[in-house]
């Protein structure tokens, strides 16, 4: 199945107050229309943001004395070994698909607007031009095997990369009207 076929979950899961993980995602916008000679800088740009906020979430961790990363020998960054000789994005945190990144954290711990600021300071430190479609929200597993009653952290990357996309939006829009979900 595809994610897509995931979008009730996803609803339901952002419904769900024990859903314990949360992600914020943030895609380039216009990305389709950067030349093909701008791509790798504008990567290398994104992976300095994803380092810079990744330190920043690790040394808030440190300051206020709780936990705010996911704790799960699974998980790697992206610029790690276990990184280059896997692309399994379901585990990579930060982690950086096309030109889409995102942060996942434990609910609650920070909000999202400390995230967004430290990327825009990250952003324009760096010199990055383009701006961001944000796409934030919860799910409730890590385990694959549980994905088919639980919102999957995989499924949950997918839909936050393409929520700001119209054809996304009306289709949630019809699968909240259908679950009777605001």
């Amino acid at each position: 199945m595809s994610y897509e076929d995931y979008y009730d979950i996803f609803i339901l899961a952002q419904q769900n107050k024990e859903a314990p993980y949360y992600i914020v995602a943030f895609d380039v916008v216009g990305s389709k229309n950067i030349p093909v000679e701008d791509i790798l800088p504008l990567r290398q740009k994104i992976s300095y943001i994803l380092i810079t906020v990744y330190r920043k979430l690790e040394d808030y961790e440190k300051e206020t004395g709780k936990q705010v990363l996911i704790k799960d020998s699974r998980f790697f960054p992206p610029w790690s070994k276990e990184a280059r000789e896997t692309v399994d994005h379901n585990y990579m945190d930060p982690d950086i698909i096309g030109d889409c990144f995102l942060f996942t954290v434990l609910r609650d711990t920070i909000t999202k607007e400390q995230i967004v600021n430290w990327v825009y300071e990250a952003k324009n430190r760096v010199g990055l031009e383009q701006d961001f479609h944000i796409a934030d929200g919860y799910y409730e597993t890590n385990e694959f095997g549980e994905a088919n009653e639980k919102l999957f952290r995989g499924y949950c990357m997918r839909i936050l990369e393409n929520y700001h996309k119209k054809e996304t939006k009306a289709k949630i829009k019809r699968i909240k009207k259908k679950l009777g979900v605001d």
